[in-house]
């Protein structure tokens, strides 16, 4: 029987969850997909208070020893860990509501109300469908199994412009 993408991926998430917790941090996100001619398994990793470098190439050597043992890969592969970044991609409902009241930008597969792309604030969640409100049309709920990219969209602070009432 061939293994699939899927069941590897299962598999590793089975093998990185209590190896991520017992360092202090959860797994984010997990992938498994050809790159360039090369399969890469690649596993981002959250933490309150941020991920170090330090914490990575600890849990990388604790995963690539485990993958070693386990054999759950049929193929050659590079194992890429990371944090999910500032602009974190949301995934599952729980990371939504970690976000609520923040800034995001989601891609949808259709149209609604004429677009597809959406930049708002995060105002509700619920298991099957988020709303954002978007400063351009309001508030839009849109189906999650509809959704083809969401991300956290950090606002950095302007440097160099003079706010009302500051002094230089």
């Amino acid at each position: 029987m061939q293994t699939t993408t899927q069941e590897i991926l299962r598999q590793f998430e089975a093998l990185a969850v209590p190896v991520a917790e017992e360092e202090g941090m959860e797994v984010w996100a997990a992938d498994l997909r050809q790159e360039g001619g090369r399969w890469v398994l690649r596993l981002m990793l959250e933490r309150n208070g941020g991920v170090s470098l330090d914490d990575l190439t600890r849990v990388h050597r604790q995963l690539s020893d485990l993958l070693d043992v386990h054999d759950i890969m049929p193929w050659r592969y590079s194992l890429e860990l990371s944090s999910p970044g500032v602009n974190r991609p949301l995934l599952r409902p729980d990371h939504y509501r970690r976000y609520l009241g923040q800034r995001a930008r989601i891609q949808t597969k259709n149209l609604w109300q004429g677009r597809r792309t959406f930049v708002g604030r995060l105002d509700q969640v619920e298991e099957d469908r988020v709303c954002i409100c978007d400063g351009d049309i309001g508030e839009v709920w849109l189906p999650l199994e509809d959704v083809k990219k969401a991300m956290t969209e950090y606002e950095f602070p302007s440097v160099g412009v003079k706010r009302k009432g500051a002094q230089r």
